[in-house]
């Protein structure tokens, strides 16, 4: 097996830390996706990070896979630009290996099994929060590396509408607008997004005979998007309220496939639609009992545009649509000592598509959940228990247990082991001749420790993990493209990150070294790198913030073979904000500022017939945004 040395690398990386007392404790200081309970950071066992909405407004047009890259863990794929599929691999996990929720509602595809991040738009986010681990025993299938949790813009209190736009290179552009408001005992928001790319080829070119009869992929792959996020929270009493939540992404895109011959004259090679709905109302029924109970509904609408000339020529829309109703009851009861969750949650999955081939289009899959926190003194205790009964595969029951010790106000250590399990997908199990029924849910076993420092803005964390992935499905040449649980992955790794104030300057890096193998085949999983980083300054001087980043990673193989290898890169951003007036800001970045050429992925052999997946060169974007206060 190959190594890395971890300790080593990590400990390359520096932070000054000073030891001072927290005294308040902050919204931005509230974490809840851990636990599914808001709680402190401080009392958070996992390993987490926010993003904050000020965060989110300074990535201007980057694309959410962009903005997760640069935190602590987090390895991206895209295949070329905006709209391109996104996947992102969350410690060296598989991209089907991470929950994502939308207002803790799922939108992923059941047949793909993956989330469509390429196709949520920043401008729709107000905060984000990530958990790294497994978290199966809190959110079931498919939470083996961990869970992203995106929530878009909610009301505030007085009335504060707003409006953007912001113009880059490729004819990119972004506008957006809304109201958000409130008082005492009610919320609201409206939120618009429109934005646009003319783009580039998906496909760098290969001059390569082979690579000649897909010369129809060397145009312009642009991308549209229109969104629309809406809530609504109002407060019955003081023991009773209610919240709606609505979500709607349209997006239009053109991409490169070298299986098809693909006709020049379809503008839009395919659309996708994203829609998630939620109601829920939360009752405080006694002191010590508090009762959620939420109805929520994911789609996602994929149609796929293709023309085939064989014979005669026929177009075809291919549609994929998963259709999720989800049902979660939460209550949340206080012990003289500790706190109790006892959680039920359904899942009901359906798919219509236009391949005739699927043998089976649903499945329903209902879970209980026990957990139980303590937060004593300097000690803080986290344990969960989930069980899973689907009507598909065998049942589930995972679990997860977790310590950790304040050594003083700032400074702790903790461990913890959980297990989780991912579902087949909808595509493995049922189409066509190359699905396999019989397939089972990969399973994992994590354990990892931290050393963790937080004060007042400033944080520090060092954790380790190796986290083993058994029934590992595997779907390649070897196995004539048919899935079978054949492999054993084991993942083992580390991860340093902080951020720190000096004088005007902020610092923020991360750095994670990792061995991500396919123990079974002694390979390299696919697009992963054993080391991968970021660097981030601001400087804060009166009414500008000025900004640096870089974004760097190793060499990664492409395939599972390993035959195909990706080398690093170090990707680099400059960014200035500037606040004009008191309503009125202006936002400026340059993206790849020393355009430097480099790949995420590749469609099969660059060196022959195939073709690496473009990515955008030195590009420049400015925005202006107003904001009444």
């Amino acid at each position: 097996m190959k190594k890395i040395t971890l300790l080593s690398a990590c400990l390359s990386q520096m932070f000054i830390i000073h030891a001072f007392a927290d005294t308040t404790l902050k919204t931005s200081d509230i974490f809840v996706t851990a636990t599914r309970t808001p709680i402190s950071k401080k009392n958070v066992i996992a390993d987490i990070t926010t993003i904050s909405e000020e965060e989110i407004k300074l990535a201007g047009p980057s694309l959410l896979s962009e903005l997760l890259q640069r935190q602590p863990g987090i390895e991206i794929s895209n295949n070329g630009g905006q709209g391109k599929v996104s996947t992102l691999f969350l410690r060296g996990a598989s991209s089907t290996h991470s929950v994502i929720l939308l207002d803790g509602i799922r939108i992923d595809s059941a047949t793909a099994g993956l989330t469509a991040i390429e196709n949520i738009p920043l401008s729709q986010i107000e905060k984000i929060e990530i958990v790294r681990g497994p978290a199966s025993s809190l959110y079931g299938q498919d939470a083996i590396g961990g869970v992203i949790q995106i929530f878009t813009k909610k009301g505030l209190n007085g009335f504060k509408p707003y409006f953007s736009y912001g113009y880059g290179k490729y004819n990119s552009s972004i506008a957006q607008g809304g109201i958000r408001g409130g008082d005492d005992k009610t919320s609201y928001a409206i939120n618009l997004s429109s934005q646009s790319s003319t783009g580039f080829s998906a496909f760098e070119p290969n001059t390569n005979p082979a690579a000649e009869a897909n010369i129809y992929n060397l145009d312009k792959d642009g991308y549209r998007n229109k969104s629309v996020s809406a809530s609504l929270s109002r407060k019955i009493n003081e023991k009773l309220d209610i919240n709606f939540q609505y979500f709607l992404s349209q997006g239009k895109n053109k991409y490169d496939n070298r299986y098809a011959n693909w006709d020049p004259s379809i503008d839009w090679k395919n659309t996708q639609d994203q829609e998630s709905f939620s109601g829920t109302v939360n009752s405080q029924l006694t002191n010590y009992w508090k009762s959620s109970f939420r109805v929520g509904l994911g789609i996602d609408d994929y149609v796929e545009k293709q023309r085939y000339i064989s014979g005669a020529t026929r177009e075809v829309d291919n549609v994929y649509k998963t259709i999720q109703n989800q049902i979660t009851w939460q209550n949340d009861l206080t012990l003289p000592i500790g706190s109790l969750i006892l959680l039920y949650d359904k899942l009901d999955q359906k798919i219509n598509v236009t391949d005739t081939t699927y043998s089976k289009k649903d499945r329903q899959n209902d879970a209980y959940m026990i957990g139980y926190g303590l937060n004593q003194a300097n000690h803080n205790f986290q344990v969960s228990i989930r069980k899973d009964f689907n009507s598909v595969y065998r049942d589930a029951t995972t679990g997860n247990i977790g310590y950790s010790y304040a050594m003083n106000s700032n400074w702790s250590v903790g461990s913890s082991f959980g297990t989780a399990f991912r579902s087949p997908t909808f595509n493995y199990l049922y189409a066509g001749s190359y699905a396999n029924p019989d397939l089972q849910p990969e399973k994992s076993k994590n354990i990892e420790a931290q050393l963790k420092y937080q004060f007042d803005g400033e944080f520090f964390s060092f954790v380790a993990f190796k986290n083993k992935i058994t029934d590992f499905i595997i779907s390649d040449i070897t196995t004539n493209f048919r899935p079978y649980n054949i492999n054993t992955a084991e993942i083992y790794g580390a991860t340093i990150s902080g951020s720190q104030f000096i004088n005007h300057f902020l610092v923020k890096s991360s750095f994670t070294v990792q061995s991500p193998m396919n123990e079974s085949a002694n390979k390299y999983l696919p697009r992963r790198s054993n080391f991968f980083g970021t660097v981030g300054i601001n400087y804060y001087i009166q009414s500008w913030n000025l900004g640096f980043e870089a974004i760097g990673s190793g060499n990664r193989y492409n395939d599972a073979e390993n035959l195909y290898n990706i080398p690093g890169y170090i990707r680099t951003n400059l960014f200035a904000e500037y606040q004009i007036n008191k309503d009125l800001k202006m936002n400026a970045r340059i993206d790849n500022f020393l355009d430097k050429n480099y790949t995420f992925a590749y469609e099969g052999n660059p060196n022959t017939d195939g073709f690496r997946y473009q990515t955008p060169s030195q590009s420049f974007f400015i925005s202006l945004r107003y904001e009444p206060q």
